[in-house]
């Protein structure tokens, strides 16, 4: 198990909304996983032995960040990554259906980098898609579910890749 907790921001010490929890029974590659913490966001950044030319990165953005702090964020992460295929994954409160909202991350990922983006349904029980998958894995090499969770109100997205 790896955490990547925000700092708690308050007198009390009480622990904010957010971070990350990453289990994995694969070995992690050496330095990884590590936290990429930037402008308020939460990345974590991840290696297994078993696909050492892909990184994974997961992500969360809270409400209270704007989306060019995210995007700052992200180009940071993209220019330190020593792998050429990456995989983008988490909540990063834009509602994928609010084309306006979406634009900047969309821009940034799809226009700029030449990734796509995996989900295109609703990812909550508010009928809103803010949990996103980008990538640049072949499409024959990676698919996506969307799974039913009971102590949440999103749902879970699970990467599945298929290039051991």
């Amino acid at each position: 198990m790896f955490r990547n907790d925000a700092p708690a921001r308050n007198p009390s010490n009480i622990q904010p909304y957010g971070g990350a929890v990453v289990y994995s029974c694969l070995d992690y590659y050496p330095g990884y996983p590590y936290c990429a913490n930037t402008n308020g966001i939460e990345i974590t950044v991840l290696r297994f032995i078993v696909i050492p030319h892909i990184s994974i990165i997961g992500i969360y953005r809270s409400p209270a960040r704007s989306i060019e702090q995210l995007c700052a964020a992200l180009q940071s992460i993209l220019d330190s990554l020593q792998t050429e295929v990456n995989l983008f994954i988490g909540d990063v409160n834009i509602n994928r259906f609010n084309v306006a909202n979406r634009l900047p991350l969309y821009n940034f990922f799809i226009n700029n980098h030449g990734y796509r983006q995996l989900v295109k349904c609703t990812t909550t029980d508010n009928n809103t898609c803010i949990d996103h998958i980008y990538t640049n894995l072949p499409e024959s090499q990676i698919t996506f579910q969307i799974l039913e969770t009971y102590f949440s109100d999103h749902k879970g997205i699970c990467a599945i890749l298929n290039c051991f």
